[in-house]
C-alpha cells in the first residue's frame, strides 16, 4: 500500500542522511572521469531518495538546451532551457515537486507512452556551480513506497544536488583541458607530418639557383611547395594554396601533394599533369573548398613553361633591363569545375642574373592592423631590385624581411610560401 510521504525527519535519520550526503559528496570531489561521475551522481540519488528512476541533464548554454547525458531507463532526451518541468528548474534555479505528474501542464507524458514507464511522482533540482549558475538538473522520479517525494527527500537531494554541480563542472572544465592537450598534440604531430613533406633541400641544377621558404599561420597550414624532376633534367617547381587553413587545409594539402607525384610518374606534360589532378581533386573537394597552383617547368635552356590554375603566374625579373614579365594565369582554380582545362604558357630563356618567383598570397596580401594596406606586388619587386643581383637565398631572405618589416610583429593573417628560382 502507498503511503503519503513522511513530512517530520529525526535527529537520528538527519544525522544518517547528512553522513550518506558527505560520503557521496567525497566520491563526487574524487572522481575526475565525467562519464563516470554522472554515473555516480544519478546511481546515488536514485538510492538516497528511493527512487524509481533519475536523470541527469547537463545545460548546453551554446545551444540553449538540455540534454541527458546519463538517464536510467531512457535514451537521450533534449529540450530547450525554459520548456518542461526540467526546462523551468534550468532557467529560474528553482526546487519544483510535484506529487501528481499527469496533473502538471509542464508534464509530456510522451515519453510515458513511448517507454511504457508510468510517472506518478517528480522531484527536481537544480544543480550550481560555484558562481551560482545552473550547469545541469537532476530529475528523480516515483517515490517508492509513498505517494510523493516529502520534505526530507527535497532537503537531502538538495544538499547532493549542492555538490554534485561544483564536482560537474570540475569535471567539464578538466575534460575540456584534456581534449584541448589532445587537439595541441595532435596539430603538433600534423604539424610534424606536414614538414616531412616540404622539400629537406633545394635541387643542385646546371643553369639554376634555388631557395625555398615557408611558414604557416597556424600549427598546421594549407600552402604546398615542392620540386620534382622532369624530363630532359628540368626541375617543376610547385607552389600551391588551399582555401583556408588549419588541419582540414594541410589534409587537403597533402592529398594534392600524393595525387601530384603519382601523376607526375606517368604523364609529366605540365597541362595533363593539373588536369588530372584537378579530376582527382574536385571528385571528393567540399563545395566550399578549392586550391590554387603555379607548376613552373624550369628548363635547361633557362625558358620556363607553367601551368597557374587560379594562383599567381611566375614573377619574372629581368635584371640586366630591370624590367619585369607580364604573364597571366591559365586556368581556374583546382576543384571547381571537374573536367576543366589548363593551357600551358612559355616564358622566354631567362638570362644569367634573371630571376623567377613562385608565391602564395600570404606574401602580397600580408597587412597589419587596424588598417594597413597590402604588402602587394610592388613592395615585393622593390625588396627583389634593392638585392641588385644577389644569389637565390639572398633574394628570398630579402623578401622575407621585407614583410616583417611590413607586419611590423603582428601575426601574419595567411600562410606563406616562396619559390625563388636565379638564373646562373
Amino acid at each position: 500500500m502507498v503511503q503519503p510521504a513522511t513530512t517530520e525527519q529525526g535527529p537520528a535519520e538527519l544525522l544518517a542522511d547528512l553522513q550518506t550526503v558527505l560520503a557521496v559528496s567525497r566520491a563526487l570531489g574524487a572522481e575526475r572521469d565525467l562519464d563516470r561521475l554522472l554515473a555516480l551522481i544519478v546511481a546515488s540519488t536514485t538510492d538516497l531518495v528511493d527512487a524509481e528512476r533519475t536523470s541527469l541533464f547537463v545545460v548546453d548554454r551554446e545551444r540553449g538546451e538540455l540534454w541527458t547525458r546519463v538517464a536510467e531507463g531512457s535514451g537521450e532526451i533534449r529540450l530547450p532551457v525554459g520548456r518542461g518541468i526540467a526546462g523551468s528548474v534550468a532557467a529560474d534555479g528553482r526546487l519544483i515537486n510535484i506529487p501528481s505528474a499527469y496533473d502538471d501542464p509542464r508534464f509530456d507524458p510522451g515519453h510515458d507512452q513511448r517507454t511504457g514507464f508510468r510517472t506518478r511522482s517528480i522531484l527536481c533540482l537544480p544543480m550550481i556551480n560555484h558562481d551560482g549558475i545552473v550547469v545541469g538538473v537532476i530529475q528523480t522520479l516515483n517515490k517508492r513506497g509513498a505517494a510523493s517525494f516529502g520534505p526530507r527527500d527535497e532537503q537531502v537531494l538538495a544538499a547532493l544536488a549542492a555538490q554534485a554541480g561544483v564536482a560537474l563542472e570540475n569535471a567539464q572544465l578538466l575534460q575540456r583541458d584534456r581534449e584541448r592537450q589532445r587537439m595541441l598534440h595532435d596539430l603538433e604531430l600534423a604539424r610534424t607530418i606536414q614538414l616531412g613533406l616540404l622539400p629537406e633541400t633545394v635541387p643542385q641544377v646546371p643553369g639554376w639557383e634555388f631557395a625555398a621558404w615557408q611558414r604557416s599561420c597556424d600549427a598546421t597550414g594549407g600552402d604546398y611547395h615542392d620540386f620534382i624532376p622532369g624530363p630532359d633534367g628540368a626541375i617543376d617547381g610547385v607552389v600551391g594554396d588551399v582555401s583556408g587553413h588549419g588541419i582540414a587545409a594541410a589534409m587537403l594539402m597533402s592529398t594534392a601533394r600524393a595525387f601530384l607525384l603519382a601523376l607526375h610518374r606517368h604523364d609529366a606534360a605540365p597541362g595533363h599533369l593539373v588536369a588530372e589532378l584537378n579530376r582527382l581533386l574536385a571528385r571528393d573537394m567540399a563545395d566550399d573548398a578549392f586550391m590554387t597552383m603555379v607548376l613552373a617547368r624550369f628548363r635547361r635552356d633557362g625558358a620556363i613553361d607553367y601551368v597557374s590554375a587560379g594562383h599567381e603566374p611566375p614573377l619574372v625579373w629581368r635584371s640586366a633591363a630591370g624590367t619585369w614579365d607580364d604573364l597571366a594565369s591559365t586556368g581556374l582554380a583546382l576543384g571547381m569545375l571537374d573536367d576543366g582545362d589548363f593551357d600551358v604558357a612559355s616564358v622566354a630563356p631567362l638570362a644569367p642574373g634573371d630571376v623567377a618567383i613562385l608565391l602564395t598570397d600570404g606574401i602580397t596580401e600580408a597587412h597589419a592592423p587596424p588598417v594597413r594596406d597590402l604588402f602587394g606586388n610592388d613592395r615585393l619587386r622593390a625588396a627583389v631590385a634593392a638585392t641588385r643581383g644577389g644569389d637565390a637565398g639572398g633574394i628570398l631572405a630579402a623578401i622575407v624581411a621585407a614583410v616583417d618589416a611590413w607586419l611590423a610583429g603582428h601575426p601574419q593573417h595567411d600562410d606563406m610560401s616562396i619559390i625563388v628560382a636565379r638564373r646562373t
